[in-house]
């Protein structure tokens, strides 16, 4: 995906900076019309509705009928619910919470990557979809991906006009150090709840080779993605964010 913005990285992430309380809001609580094509934005909002409307329906109906014998059918239904959830959050979050940033791509529909592992998991849950999985791995995984979404979505209301879809490159007047809240336990929850979002729902549909891989990939991604912005962070708040750091020493992904 391309950034508009040459102030901004074009990979995805967030910065772990917010905004200054003293500002009059008005500033910057407003988005740039020149980053949004609101056909593109209705476009999207009513493809997720109508996906997501469908998939309901489908629970529902199946819900009056012999649910055991449509299980493998109720858990891409509910795969697909999770999976509009959480496009649908990505632009509601960043409107109400960062809406200087929004742009038509805030839901995150156009990242080949993510479209490509939603292809794959759909073609892997097929082919081992007449196999019984336990269902506790249900429960898990829901559990799981439940975790991930509010995580990600606490990291966005906690840091509010700080959190960006973009590693910021360059200093603003909008932002200082977020050390409160979940931040104050976690260095980069939206990246953790991504990875245990991921996690969760392959879990949820048993896709174990999705998960082997897609773990080792998002590890390695996210791994070399916080030292690179770690590495603005420090220039932009040095000292303070050094001392953050070696307080909250957790990013909330193993080992990283």
């Amino acid at each position: 995906m391309n950034s508009e913005d040459n102030d901004n990285d074009n990979s995805r992430g967030r910065g772990t900076i917010s905004p200054n309380k003293d500002l009059n809001p008005e500033k910057y609580a407003q988005y740039n019309p020149k980053h949004v094509n609101l056909l593109k934005v209705m476009g999207k909002s009513f493809a997720l509705g109508v996906f997501f409307t469908l998939n309901l329906f489908s629970l529902i109906y199946i819900s009056y009928r012999d649910i055991h014998q449509y299980e493998s059918i109720v858990r891409l239904n509910v795969y697909f619910l999770f999976i509009c959830i959480f496009h649908s959050l990505e632009f509601i979050n960043t409107v109400l919470f960062n809406n200087s940033s929004v742009d038509d791509d805030s839901f995150i529909l156009e990242d080949e990557d993510m479209n490509l592992v939603v292809v794959i998991s759909i073609i892997e849950y097929i082919i081992h979809s007449y196999i019984s999985t336990p269902k506790l791995t249900w429960i898990i995984g829901i559990i799981i991906t439940l975790f991930g979404q509010i995580m990600r979505s606490l990291a966005m209301y906690t840091a509010q006009e700080s959190f960006n879809h973009y590693i910021q490159r360059k200093e603003s007047y909008r932002q200082q150090l977020v050390t409160k809240g979940i931040y104050g336990w976690i260095r980069h929850p939206s990246y953790c709840g991504f990875f245990w979002w991921f996690v969760g729902l392959q879990v949820f549909l048993g896709n174990w080779i999705i998960l082997i891989g897609g773990i080792y990939k998002l590890w390695n991604f996210f791994d070399e993605r916080i030292q690179f912005e770690e590495i603005y962070l420090i220039k932009f708040y040095k000292m303070s964010y050094v001392n953050y750091k070696d307080r909250v020493k957790s990013s909330g992904i193993p080992f990283i």
